[in-house]
């Protein structure tokens, strides 16, 4: 198993293999093998989807996404919560810019950013990330669901 299907395997034990296993119609004894980053029966892409599709924790797709310079972002369904959950977002996104930020400051203040100073200003960056592409995601929603109220009261 590599860097993609290691955040599948943590999810999966946190969530509970026994639970996973019936959630899944499989027997706990397959399911280990499958998650045995050595073991005789390998994971395939379907498994890993299906996995995925119980545990819904994006650990299970954050490093492929990281390789490809992008993040995720969930979706809120819920149009009338939209307002203030953005409001909150934004305020969030304020406070994560300010982790990067300081992030930042501390690693340049000897004048060498170490490997772990630097790893921790990329995963400061990538919250960062996520944060705004969270916010734009529930703006863009509430500009389709306005759009589509305005078109139904003509």
């Amino acid at each position: 198993m590599d860097k993609y299907t290691e955040g599948l395997r943590e999810a999966a034990f946190e969530y509970g293999i026994k639970r996973l296993a019936h959630e899944l119609d499989m027997s706990e004894d397959r399911l280990y093998k499958k998650l045995n980053p050595d073991g005789p029966v390998s994971l395939t892409l379907a498994d890993f989807f299906r996995i995925n599709r119980i545990l819904k924790d994006t650990r299970c797709i954050d490093r492929a996404l990281e390789d490809l310079g992008m993040v995720a972002t969930p979706i809120s369904q819920d149009a009338d919560a939209f307002e203030g959950e953005i409001r909150e977002l934004l305020l969030d996104q304020h406070e994560q810019a300010a982790r990067f930020v300081a992030a930042v400051r501390e690693a340049k203040r000897d004048g060498v950013i170490s490997s772990d100073e630097l790893e921790e200003i990329k995963r400061q960056r990538h919250e960062l990330a996520v944060f705004g592409n969270t916010v734009m995601s529930r703006i863009e929603s509430m500009h389709k669901n306005g759009k589509a109220a305005l078109a139904a009261v003509k």
